[in-house]
């Protein structure tokens, strides 16, 4: 049986603050004319400050470091990043990355298409991996924004931050009991609605809910996309959660929202403050226009 563990995560070295950003006011004004910014709930946000190459290969060695695994032990590497970070990663980033890593027995695949939702079904076919031929994988989820003046949306500030995971069948760790995705045209195209919104986080949590054969009274706590406190809120009403249970608010503070990577920094961030219960279960979930993911998680005893 494998499982996940070993989480480890990179962000940007330099920190930056939203209103620093040039032209601030503008583009909140443009993106959220009547909403007053301080509402919220976002500090600072982190920055990359060179190619993201060695960030990745900085999170492939804090990893594997935890449990000692050697780079030449593993058998696969799943990177996973949002549409718009996947034309910016070049042509040899897969080779980079194995080549500065020591990963020289390594086969790499990156997940991508599903926007910020990308790193749960790069977790949903790691662990398939290492279920069957593999013994040791490697999931890294990255995004990041080269133009400070992109990073200001109307439901986030992103920040940039690679995390990643070792799923494999030597160590002890967390069982993915199951995974749900379901996806909104609708919602691509930018005309969705309350209604197509709850329907496909719906969709989705019912998916994994009902591969795990649990309810989702079981779930001790969420890990969810680090958007804008207000917006994350609503978001998790309309799924059917409790404000109680999503944890987010303190990692989106300090670091922004950082696509793909949230939900592994907002689960190592709970470990790190509170640890992780034996034997209890825990959802891994992400919202992007258009997609919703998540994945329950099972500690073990």
């Amino acid at each position: 049986m494998a499982a996940i563990g070993s989480f480890a995560c990179v962000t940007g070295h330099a920190e930056g603050r939203p209103e620093d950003i040039p032209g601030f006011e503008d583009l909140w004004r443009a993106v959220s004319p009547d909403t007053a910014f301080a509402a919220m709930g976002t500090g600072t946000y982190r920055k990359m400050t060179g190619p993201v190459t060695p960030y990745i290969v900085d999170c492939v060695a804090k990893v594997l470091s935890e449990h000692g695994v050697g780079a030449a032990e593993v058998d696969r590497l799943v990177l996973a990043t949002s549409d718009g970070v996947l034309g910016l990663l070049g042509r040899d980033v897969a080779v980079d990355v194995i080549r500065a890593a020591g990963l020289t027995a390594c086969v790499p695949a990156i997940v991508s298409l599903q926007q910020c939702c990308s790193s749960i079904e790069a977790l949903r076919y790691a662990w398939g991996l290492a279920g069957a031929d593999a013994r040791n994988v490697v999931l890294v989820a990255l995004d990041f924004t080269p133009d400070d003046r992109d990073r200001v949306k109307s439901f986030a500030v992103f920040g940039d931050a690679v995390a990643g995971c070792l799923i494999s069948r030597d160590h002890a760790g967390l069982t993915l009991a199951g995974t749900g995705v379901a996806a909104d045209f609708s919602g691509m195209v930018g005309e969705d609605t309350f209604a197509t919104r709850q329907s496909v986080a719906r969709a989705a949590l019912g998916q994994a809910y009902g591969q795990a054969g649990r309810t989702p009274e079981d779930v001790v706590k969420i890990f969810t996309s680090s958007l804008f406190a207000p917006i994350a809120t609503f978001n998790g009403m309309a799924a059917g959660q409790a404000r109680g249970k999503l944890h987010f608010q303190e990692p989106m503070t300090r670091y922004g929202h950082c696509g793909n990577a949230d939900w592994l920094i907002n689960l190592m961030d709970y470990n790190h403050k509170t640890g992780l219960e034996p034997g209890a279960l825990y959802l891994a979930q992400a919202s992007a226009p258009g997609f919703f993911a998540c994945a329950l998680l099972e500690a073990s005893t």
